[in-house]
């Protein structure tokens, strides 16, 4: 994916470095003052878990009961051997910034080394997809590199990687699956639509094998089809329900099905339950620092079902910047603006540097004044954190006994305490530790704690500060 030459390849592995050391610089601040959340800890031992099914303490089952994802797997022996949740971290942060190796590797096919590049550096600075180098583990990540590594394969005809990244996407989640079967189609109409036989390429809707593309297309669809048919006749009967599916229940739909349907069912209700000022930003927020780009193009369309799966959720957590399901629609938002970069080239060379650097402002504007990885949050300590205190007392708890602390310092201490958990998954008849600071935020639970150990139910073990260790009789 680099150029023989390797003048251009060196620029562009430069701002890889770059930018990986940066956020891994960032990484290790936010570990080092224990502002990672539950779910940083609570993937660390899904995947310390792999070979014992996939089972975590927060979830209180197999991570296969929330989301399909052998994919994490691979990550098994990386774990395995440091023992530290920060180690996917950093992985994260890679496996963000190397996504823009894939699209470079695009672009540079139809447009040259000099717009790879600068295609490549605005999605690397793109907030949504920067974001996700900073926030909490999430398999999602693994997407925007093997989607477009996938999209390379196939503008490139090389059918066998095609396939390696087709398989390495549907082991990522179910929702990738249901976006895969989307895209897989909409691959396959590409090939047998194409306008004629000059087979410029796939982006120009004339990829150079279109029968083998169009079959790539209708495979990738129907593998993903098959692996939720896996999941949700299979694996959920067994393992479930599928907890996700409270995003979408509404008075009038109960699911992500009905939902979908009440589009011709109950489209009044439907508008009226989407039609918010909080979605309408995030809209604004995904096109905006690509000065709406993408919209100049047909490839935008990719990213529809990404969004589609966002915007109906009646949670709103779910359609905030910053989160990791911006990953699902991200890779096709990057492709589009990139490729409509590349026929503005073809007309004016000087217009398309106009919008490229109008775009690279927006997105560093953004990433000043509207960061979506909200830096003054994460890496200030809180008063309340007391990490020092915390590890004191934590001293006090036997590390294979049962624990229940703040989602942060559970991250932290996910894999040391094998069997800890953070407050809000504290299941009926739990009997172990309990750690905690009496200061702590927003802690509804510590009420309950004073209640039962005036009750005799609770006894003090020791404390530190503010931090305390009681234990159950």
């Amino acid at each position: 994916m680099f150029s023989r030459a390797g003048a251009v390849s060196r620029p562009l592995l430069a701002a890889i470095i770059a930018a990986a050391a940066v956020m891994t610089v960032l990484a290790c601040i936010r570990w080092s003052i224990w502002s990672y959340g539950s779910d940083t800890g609570t993937f660390a031992q899904v995947i310390l878990n792999v070979p014992h099914g996939f089972t975590n303490t927060v979830e209180n089952a197999t991570h296969f009961r929330t989301h399909w994802s052998p994919i994490l797997a691979v990550l098994w022996p990386l774990v395995a051997l440091t023992r530290s949740p920060l180690s996917i971290q950093i992985v994260q942060v890679l496996l963000i910034v190397l996504s823009i190796v894939p699209l470079y590797a695009i672009v540079s096919n139809y447009a040259g080394e000099r717009w790879a590049l600068r295609c490549a550096l605005l999605a690397l600075i793109y907030p949504p997809l920067l974001a996700n180098a900073f926030s909490e583990f999430h398999e999602l990540a693994f997407y925007p590199v093997l989607a477009l590594a996938m999209i390379w394969a196939a503008d490139r005809a090389r059918w066998t990687l095609f396939f390696v990244f087709s398989a390495a996407l549907i082991l990522i989640r179910e929702d990738v699956c249901v976006d895969l079967v989307v895209i897989g189609v909409a691959l396959a109409i590409v090939a047998l639509i194409r306008r004629d036989t000059a087979q410029r390429g796939l982006l120009f809707g004339e990829p150079r094998e279109p029968v083998q593309m169009a079959a790539a297309g209708f495979s990738l669809a129907i593998l993903s089809a098959a692996a939720l048919a896996l999941y949700a006749l299979v694996i959920l009967p067994r393992w479930g329900p599928w907890w996700p599916s409270t995003f979408y229940r509404y008075p009038f739909a109960n699911g992500p099905l009905e939902t979908a349907l009440s589009i011709f069912t109950h489209p009044v209700q439907l508008f009226h339950a989407l039609a918010t000022f909080g979605r309408l930003t995030y809209l604004l927020e995904a096109f905006a620092p690509l000065a709406f780009l993408p919209l100049r193009t047909r490839w935008a369309w990719l990213a529809l079902p990404g969004f589609a799966g966002i915007l109906l959720a009646n949670n709103a957590d779910v359609w905030r910047m910053g989160m990791h399901y911006t990953l699902l629609w991200v890779p096709w938002i990057v492709l589009a603006a990139a490729w409509a970069l590349v026929r503005l080239a073809e007309r004016s060379q000087g217009a398309a540097i106009v919008w490229w650097r109008v775009a690279m402002t927006l997105c560093a504007i953004v990433l000043i004044a509207f960061n979506p990885m909200h830096p003054l949050h994460y890496l200030v300590i809180e008063p309340w954190q007391h990490s020092a205190d915390a590890t004191r007392a934590l001293a006090c708890v036997p590390r294979g006994a049962p624990v229940a602390t703040h989602d942060e310092w559970f991250t932290h201490e996910a894999l040391a305490f094998p069997r800890s958990t953070e407050f809000g998954a504290v299941p009926p008849g739990f009997r172990g530790y309990f750690v905690f600071a009496t200061d702590w935020h927003n802690f509804a639970q510590l009420a309950g704690i004073d209640a039962r150990l005036a009750r005799g139910e609770l006894r003090n073990v020791c404390s530190y500060g503010t931090v305390r260790v009681v234990r159950t009789m």
